[in-house]
């Protein structure tokens, strides 16, 4: 089997069930009650058996080291500075947002279930714990490496510049679309932060700086929800 080949075959076992699948789900089926137990469990399983897929293809279809994830020479110091600088980039977008393109398009949004949900969640301290905690970190564990693991196939594809820009952009939109259920204003913000992430990921080779902003912007989150009910 060609490299190529294995590439296309990588890309696929991780954009079709994971996201694609996700996408379908979320455009065509709607749930009105969420059990908290169901939506930890499940997604946390989800983010552990995408994390196991995307390793275990790593390394024994592409035959690669872990070392495609994270450069042997990065610094943690650069990671964390680079972490705090997409942070910085995240709330930067969704200030944007506010101004321009969330006021333009204006969506209205049924957020009952999930107010629900987590009011249910943060009522409980050990949902509370699991869901900033373990939670946060699976599934941005899994989108920091998927993020990377998808790119970095395209790459092994083709590597011109356009190219290289094209793939980032449709990995982007592509993975962005999965906040569909929550308006076109957040699947621009999304997708414009999976750009700044890739990018940070194409100069510089580590998925960290991912990794740890997204933990970081999903703790915020959560903690001032948790605060404010």
């Amino acid at each position: 089997m060609t490299v190529r080949r294995k590439n296309i075959i990588s890309l696929a076992i991780v954009l079709i069930p994971f996201y694609l699948v996700a996408l379908l789900q979320k455009i065509f089926y709607t749930q009105d009650e969420i059990l908290v137990e169901e939506y930890l469990g499940i997604y946390m399983l989800l983010g552990l058996i995408g994390i196991s897929t995307i390793l275990l293809l790593n390394k024994y279809l592409l035959r690669n080291k872990i070392s495609i994830f994270r450069a042997p020479d990065s610094k943690l110091i650069i990671d964390i500075a680079l972490a705090l600088l997409l942070l910085g980039i995240y709330y930067f977008i969704k200030s944007i947002e506010i101004s321009t393109y969330g006021e333009w398009i204006k969506t209205e949004i049924d957020r009952t279930a999930i107010d629900t949900l987590l009011a249910k969640i943060f009522s409980n301290t050990l949902f509370s714990i699991i869901i900033v905690g373990p939670f946060s970190w699976i599934n941005e564990g899994f989108t920091s490496l998927s993020v990377a693991f998808i790119l970095y196939n395209f790459w092994e594809i083709g590597n011109k510049k356009v190219w290289i820009w094209a793939t980032i952009l449709f990995t982007s939109f592509f993975i962005g679309l999965i906040q569909y259920n929550n308006g076109i204003p957040s699947v621009i913000n999304s997708s414009l932060i999976i750009v700044c992430s890739s990018y940070i990921y194409y100069r510089y080779r580590s998925i960290f700086p991912l990794f740890i902003a997204g933990v970081l912007h999903q703790t915020i989150d959560l903690v001032g929800y948790w605060v404010y009910i």
